[in-house]
């Protein structure tokens, strides 16, 4: 008899054990409105209704109750994005962040590749500085086709451009005899479009970037090319700026036996006075790269970080890190610190390295960092016991 009971609780609780999930599994569908889960593109896991590849149905360490961090659950599938974050130098903010949902909708939507917005639409939330209106415009960047030339996720170039020099250009455009005798006869191959060619849009059909060299908008181009291409080709004209290189820290060195003007100056065209590229940074990149590498990392950065001469003399100074106005840089901006600041100059050492404390003692403007207002260290605690340790 006890026998017999025992084994009817046996089957019973194996029949409860082995219903169905679908029995027992609570309707996402009665919570959250079925219409936003659809769309022209539907997520793969939402297409099949299999809500808990993603989610965690009671808790998780996660919001939206995600199973894992954001990055870390969509590289799961999207194995070539994975790859691309593993092998490619250059990511795109998000995509470091592991901001997957910031351009793509996790569930549906109207665009290709679940974008929340169109492709041009989207890539101006972030980068409005790149909408404007070219008398001419390069048809890509008119139709908002971003990602005919640049890499969503990565690349190898900071721009993420999918390819560089003119391998990007001629992936669209033949080499025409026209187009070499236009470059006089010059292997098109091996030079870069986009040193003065601007890729979004222009003043004439030819996209040219805005500012020219005075012989180069003459077409007189023996006056620089007529002998030899050094330094001295630049000083014939503007030995006047000979002088701003005359201090302990400068650039005149920077290309060993080679012209040192055209390592920054684009000898033919530019974006803006001094025949520059409109992003300093861009020049200032090819030999600082570990500076910015550094800085896209860090949480907080200085405003205008692309800017690099609004805080350094491009030529030269007496000061360290050919900075304007030397320890005293800050004051360009924040002159209004000086009622206010921790003690500073000679009456303030630092006991660490028994030098006068300057605002980049404490500040790291140069890098970032990942405390508030690019500090050293914690303002809480860590980066004040350095010096105060009594307290």
């Amino acid at each position: 008899m006890l026998l017999n009971k025992l084994t009817k609780i046996l089957i019973l609780l194996s029949v409860v054990l082995l219903l169905p999930v679908a029995a027992m599994a609570v309707n996402c569908f009665k919570c959250h409105d079925a219409a936003e889960f659809k769309g022209r593109v539907v997520h793969a896991p939402v297409a099949d209704g299999d809500c808990l590849s993603c989610h965690g149905p009671h808790v998780s360490r996660y919001k939206k109750l995600l199973l894992r961090q954001e990055k870390d659950l969509c590289l799961e599938c999207h194995e070539q994005v994975a790859e691309t974050v593993r092998s490619k130098p250059f990511l795109h903010a998000p995509v470091r962040d592991g901001l997957c949902s910031s351009c793509h909708s996790p569930h549906a939507s109207e665009q290709q590749n679940l974008l929340k917005k169109s492709v041009g639409e989207l890539c101006f939330e972030c980068h409005e500085g790149t909408r404007k209106k070219y008398q001419v415009s390069h048809p890509p960047f008119s139709r908002g086709q971003c990602n005919a030339c640049h890499a969503a996720h990565g690349g190898d170039d900071n721009r993420l451009l999918k390819n560089v020099g003119s391998e990007l250009c001629f992936g669209c455009h033949d080499v025409t005899k026209k187009l070499k005798t236009e470059h006089l006869g010059r292997d098109l191959t091996s030079m870069d479009c986009l040193a003065c060619h601007n890729p979004h849009g222009g003043k004439e059909k030819s996209l040219l970037r805005s500012v020219s060299h005075a012989p180069f908008a003459e077409k007189n181009c023996q006056v620089c090319h007529g002998g030899d291409l050094g330094i001295d080709s630049c000083l014939q004209c503007h030995a006047d700026v000979l002088s701003s290189f005359n201090y302990a820290h400068n650039h005149l060195g920077i290309a060993g036996r080679e012209n040192p003007c055209v390592t920054c100056h684009n000898p033919h065209v530019g974006d803006r006075k001094g025949l520059l590229p409109e992003n300093i940074g861009d020049v200032c990149r090819d030999c600082h790269a570990d500076t910015f590498a550094q800085r896209e990392k860090n949480l907080y950065k200085h405003s205008g970080w692309n800017s690099c001469s609004d805080c350094h003399n491009l030529h030269g100074t007496n000061g360290p890190a050919m900075l304007k106005q030397g320890e005293n840089v800050c004051d360009l901006c924040h002159d209004q610190h000086k009622g206010f600041t921790h003690p500073l100059g000679a009456d303030a050492i630092d006991p660490r390295n028994n030098q006068p404390m300057d605002c980049l003692t404490c500040h790291n403007s140069n890098t970032g960092s990942n405390y508030r207002y690019f500090l050293r260290g914690s303002g809480e605690r860590g980066l004040c016991v350095q010096c105060h340790q009594s307290y």
